[in-house]
């Protein structure tokens, strides 16, 4: 008879959905680390790294130089980044870490007022790792290092050794290396510490991380479809603002969308194990055919906004991921058995 009814409640359970385990939670929790998280963070740590290496290598290179090798170590820590960016969950909410990696949506001109203090500046020790750290975020991360190469003016000056050119490679390295320390402090507290306390965590402790891994993934959708489209795109075709779609300057807007929705999709599929199938097989396959969509969004995204002739793939697209978070937000929670809260974007 005890084998008998274990049977029936393991049906019960099966069937209906009976909420999931401690260590179902954990084990959930511990999926979305080790297959989605630590990954991705060690490539980013990689992907950094490596644009240290290139902007010594650029910088040592008597002019002119070429930086086709700073744009493509550019390109790699980009990549790297946009495929965990919407994650604020663990080491990266720290110290501000998250916003010095990137600053962006930029407010008040800060990234270029942040690089022009940095070069009006006279003294050296400013990129000192140390004192380095206590300048302005928004001149420490991605959007000012696409800002430093990406601008006609500066990257003209850092081709032809002009000045202020050597203050520029100063600058330049300093941030790539401000990015590497971050990005390798980030990947080792996740191994260190986090992945160990996940792999220990109780029901309360468990539960939480979940509905972190699930809050941040619904708000990564939404800062896709109301930031990164939403901006350029505005109210309609008179209000389209090309300059707010992230990263035009380095051709890169869409290519960040298209990587942030593999990662969207990428983390749910994590969360849900690889047996789903009926709503959570819905959810991955919606926000992958905004993917799907993405692909063929125009790579000057901002520019297309203000088109006639281009503008509707543009709202196509975030049309598709207003779907996919729709559909995420309602699907989600009861199938991991939390709920959400509020997120970044709610203020206060």
């Amino acid at each position: 008879m005890p084998r008998l009814l274990a049977g029936i409640v393991f049906v019960l359970v099966f069937a209906f959905g009976i909420p999931a385990s401690a260590a179902d939670h954990r084990e959930t929790a511990l999926r979305a680390a080790r297959d989605f998280v630590l990954p991705r963070y060690e490539a980013l740590a990689a992907a950094t790294s490596a644009q240290v290496r290139a902007w010594a290598e650029f910088c040592k290179t008597s002019p002119p130089r070429d930086p086709a090798a700073l744009d493509a170590a550019f390109g790699a820590a980009a990549d790297a980044w946009a495929r965990i960016e919407f994650l604020r969950y663990g080491p990266i909410g720290a110290e501000f870490r998250f916003e010095r990696m990137a600053h962006w949506p930029e407010r008040r001109n800060a990234v270029s007022r942040a690089l022009s203090g940095l070069v009006a500046r006279p003294d050296a020790e400013v990129f000192a790792p140390e004192r380095f750290r206590e300048t302005s975020v928004a001149g420490q991360g991605l959007s000012a290092l696409e800002r430093l190469l990406f601008e006609d003016e500066t990257r003209s000056a850092l081709r032809s050794g002009a000045p202020p050119a050597e203050r520029l490679c100063r600058i330049g390295q300093a941030i790539a290396n401000a990015l590497a320390s971050t990005s390798r402090d980030v990947a080792d507290e996740w191994r260190r510490d986090t992945l160990p306390a996940l792999e220990n965590a109780g029901e309360a402790q468990a539960r939480e991380a979940v509905t972190r891994f699930a809050t941040e993934l619904m708000t990564g959708l939404q800062v896709v479809e109301e930031l990164k489209l939403g901006g350029p795109l505005g109210r309609g075709i008179d209000a389209a603002r090309p300059s707010l779609a992230e990263m035009w300057r380095s051709g890169r807007a869409a290519r960040t969308i298209r990587l942030n929705l593999e990662a969207a999709r990428a983390l749910a599929a994590a969360l849900l194990g690889p047996q789903a199938d009926g709503e959570g097989r819905t959810v991955v396959d919606t926000i992958g055919g905004a993917s799907l969509i993405a692909e063929g969004t125009p790579e000057d995204l901002g520019e297309a906004a203000a088109d006639p002739a281009r503008r509707s793939r543009v709202v196509l697209l975030r049309d598709a991921v207003a779907s996919a978070r729709a559909v995420t937000a309602a699907a989600l929670p009861p199938i991991l058995d939390i709920t959400t809260g509020f997120n970044s974007l709610d203020g206060d």
